[in-house]
């Protein structure tokens, strides 16, 4: 599947989907976890994947679907190793309750994270173009209200340092895309609702739920 999101002179299409949780204290906070110096990871599949501007489906009878807006970076690797290449923002929907009841478990939260249209992304902005990497703030409108606000500054763990926190885990590739982290304010979505994202600045696209 070819995705117009990638950038498309240099072929870049997805890999792997890194997803970190609890990178923003007060985001933690709100769902009643524990803030520690590193924040969890997961994987999403590429089943997960969209392109925003278009209408998705919300998955039914499964529960509540929330929202969770965060800074997504886009991947590739030379022969001195790998480098971010674009910066984006993505929409990691959640099946709330569901995961609530898999982690009251001890269980993995894969089917409440993986689902299909589980994570919305935007295109990507060159890197070169992004002033730094440690005050990028953004925005998520749902129904022209402002739900979410959110700056990189505010991350547990800084935006440029999450690729190696990674590598020392495994070798980063071209065309992974790493969710950072979502800033408190995370909220349920529903039939009807339209969320429009920004990124300093830069319109990223909007999105509606049917």
């Amino acid at each position: 599947m070819v995705f117009d999101f990638t950038e498309k002179e240099k072929g870049i299409q997805p890999r792997t989907i890194w997803c970190l949780g609890r990178n923003y204290a007060k985001h933690a906070e709100e769902l009643g976890n524990a803030v520690e110096e590193r924040p969890l990871v997961f994987q999403k599949g590429l089943n997960a994947l969209v392109p925003i501007n278009r209408t998705q489906q919300l998955i039914r009878d499964h529960g509540a679907v929330h929202f969770e807006t965060e800074i997504i970076i886009l991947m590739d690797r030379n022969d001195k190793g790998s480098f971010i290449t674009g910066i984006g923002l993505g929409l990691d929907l959640t099946l709330r309750d569901l995961q609530s009841e898999l982690k009251a478990a001890g269980k993995p939260w894969t089917l409440a994270k993986s689902f299909d249209g589980a994570g919305i992304v935007s295109r990507f902005i060159p890197i070169k173009e992004i002033p730094s990497l440690n005050q990028i703030r953004f925005t998520m409108v749902l129904n022209q209200e402002v739900r979410q606000r959110g700056d990189s500054s505010q991350m547990i763990l800084p935006l440029g340092k999450i690729p190696g926190y990674l590598e020392e885990f495994t070798d980063l590739m071209p065309g992974d895309i790493i969710f950072t982290g979502t800033p408190e304010g995370v909220g349920v979505l529903s039939p009807g609702d339209e969320v429009t994202l920004d990124l300093a600045g830069h319109h990223m696209g909007t999105v509606r739920f049917s």
